[in-house]
């Protein structure tokens, strides 16, 4: 760890382009979303809304765009969904065997005044070596880095990694302890979009924006005497052949230690990262299915939940909260009343086959599921859309879990508007589908039934973005990219499992740093505004590698209306139940949803709660 940062301020901001195509712009947004969700519940006036989870991607460059963006990060991008157990306390040293009472066998005589001879003194017992990363021990909580009150590092997160014991100068670390570690670095790898790596330099471009994110956790975090390199490749193209071509590519060139996938306009990453992982590479990603996580463990990760996290939830709220009674919130007032037939429209990237052992377990059927590519093109997904809508109302469905995409959202709903179809809509937030600025493009005569489970916390209104700020406390300015705030929210936690890795750096030591990060925020310290999270196993029937343990119930108000700082009316909120209360899996009590009454929900807070308030430090 180290005090100053190595990276130099950049100069005046490039001028970029001010206005995207639409699928473009709905790509930076939830990038941006994911990073304000990954670490903040914060925003500012020109995000006012929720942030987005699941397989987004991260921003293309630019300069903020004319008309500021309509979401509020929620959330922090925490850590996994298993948590590890917190760092033991350090067990009471061993008696040394010469130091135990005993009897003397003959006693020395006593000395008289005429004894001049002195016995010579003892040898001095050698410093005992420190064992690193230490967290817990009273060499730990003495580093300067330390806030000893917390027993967290001296950063200004809620989730600031546990104190671990200081890194001598020019101790040996081990060296070339894996492929892409050295005595000095360790080596990641960014895939970004073509012609990208010629913007090294360019303040608003992707590389750029990671390696200003970089530099912060390279000097805030320990990392054992070595500083994270990163290297970038441009993605040749979005054909399996292409993304393993630029996987061969990056290994020759980097022999990387870690790797990202950057790309934002289109190119596909699931093979890239699969040929990554499976060349010995960690992983960490935007969104990873939890089969992947199972088939690469410990080469595949994300910050965000999986497709079998968000099922445990939406079959267990369903199960306790839904099921056993009437329809009551449908757009089609022939339901009203009806027993719910309960149906399920869900991405290719979900299991079926576990949806439905799930139902059972929680005492309901799926009368009708459907499933869309979610990779398709959009003429595609349209015409999928139109079969899937008619599929459900031939088959009277009532209540539909929308296991669906932000995009593919709106493309139902509107089928289904087509098909005069009005069911009540489950809400999942997979892929940032409970984020408000997606939520006011789905049809609203839909939308306005939709009520439910979904990661994203309660936003705070008006107020700096905590990793805004945490950029803005160790650079002195305030990001200036879309990229910038994204490196944040995927770097923070490769980074802090790196700091609990200790100085032995191995794909296996970076996995077992990853589980021993405390369990943070959401249900775990009682917050609201970010989801909590926690690596490894004990929580869940598997040993968990990805993100976002917990949800909070709500609903979409169409009509919701405020103004922010600025003057800007923003329409449209989700309303979060209970103040935002939130749940892991296990815990959702049974009874009736409270949804649809203002009076039992709010939409945002004009302040960070106490548990969800960053510390404070000087730089």
């Amino acid at each position: 760890m180290t005090d100053s940062a190595n990276t130099p301020e950049p100069a005046a901001e490039q001028s970029l382009l001010r206005r995207l195509r639409w699928y473009l712009a709905i790509a930076v947004v939830a990038a941006v979303v994911v990073i304000e969700l990954i670490v903040s519940g914060g925003g500012s006036d020109d995000d006012d809304g929720d942030a987005a989870t699941g397989d987004t991607t991260p921003p293309a460059a630019e300069e903020p765009a004319d008309e500021p963006m309509d979401d509020d990060a929620t959330g922090d991008a925490a850590t996994g969904d298993t948590a590890s157990p917190a760092a033991e306390e350090p067990a009471d040293e061993p008696m040394d065997d010469a130091a135990e009472a005993t009897e003397p066998a003959d006693e020395a005589p006593a000395a008289t005044d005429g004894d001049t001879a002195a016995a010579e003194p003892a040898e001095p017992a050698e410093p005992a070596e420190p064992e690193f990363p230490g967290v817990g021990s009273e060499a730990a909580l003495a580093n300067p880095h330390c806030d000893p009150e917390t027993g967290n590092i001296r950063v200004p997160l809620v989730d600031a990694p546990p104190c671990v014991v200081e890194w001598p100068e020019g101790a040996d670390n081990g060296g070339n302890t894996a492929p892409g570690v050295t005595a000095t670095e360790i080596v990641m790898v960014l895939r970004v979009d073509a012609g990208q790596t010629e913007l090294l330099s360019d303040v608003g471009s992707i590389p750029r924006g990671w390696l200003d994110g970089a530099d912060i956790f390279n000097q805030n975090f320990e990392l054992w005497g070595r500083q994270v390199r990163l290297e970038f490749i441009d993605a040749s193209g979005s054909t399996e052949v292409a993304q393993r071509a630029d996987a061969t590519r990056a290994v020759n060139d980097f022999q990387p230690f870690l790797a990202f996938d950057a790309t934002t306009s289109g190119e596909g990453k699931a093979i890239f990262e699969a040929e990554m992982a499976a060349r010995g590479v960690i992983v960490w990603s935007t969104g990873v299915s939890w089969q992947e996580t199972q088939d690469q463990p410990g080469f595949r990760w994300s910050a965000l939940a999986d497709d079998r996290v968000t099922m445990l939830h939406v079959a267990e709220y369903i199960g306790k909260r839904v099921a056993d009674y009437p329809v009551q919130w449908a757009g089609d007032d022939d339901m009203i009343g009806e027993p719910r037939r309960i149906g399920m429209i869900y991405t290719d990237r979900w299991s079926r086959d576990f949806m439905e052992e799930q139902a059972a377990q929680n005492g309901f059927e799926l009368v009708e599921a459907v499933s869309y590519d979610e990779n398709a093109e959009n003429t595609q997904r349209q015409e999928r859309a139109r079969v899937i809508a008619a599929r459900m109302k031939d088959a009277d469905v009532t209540t539909v879990i929308a296991g669906t995409d932000n995009l593919f959202t709106r493309t139902i709903t509107e089928a289904a508007t087509e098909q005069q179809w009005f069911p009540e809509w489950i809400i999942t937030g997979h892929s940032g589908q409970d984020t408000a600025f997606f939520a006011r493009i789905y049809d609203q005569q839909q939308w306005a039934h939709a009520f439910g489970p979904g990661p994203l916390g309660v936003f705070v209104a008006d107020q700096p973005n905590a990793l805004a700020a945490f950029f803005e406390w160790h650079h002195g300015r305030e990001p200036v990219s879309l990229s910038e705030r994204f490196s944040l929210s995927s770097l923070k936690t490769p980074f802090a499992c790196i700091h609990m890795a200790g100085p032995d750096l191995t794909p296996e030591s970076f996995t077992q740093g990853c589980f021993a990060l405390p369990p943070s925020y959401g249900s775990y310290c009682d917050c609201i505004t970010t989801p909590g999270a926690a690596f490894g196993e004990g929580r869940l029937p598997w040993t968990d590698y990805t993100g976002f343990d917990d949800m909070a119930e709500k609903w979409w108000d169409p009509e919701f209306e405020r103004t922010t700082a600025t003057g800007r009316v923003v329409v449209g909120e989700y309303m979060k139940v209970d103040n935002g209360r939130r749940y892991a899996v296990g815990e959702w009590t049974a009874e009736e949803p409270r949804v649809f009454d203002p009076d039992a929900a709010i939409g945002f807070l004009e302040e960070f709660p106490p548990n969800d308030t960053p510390p404070s430090y000087e730089r």
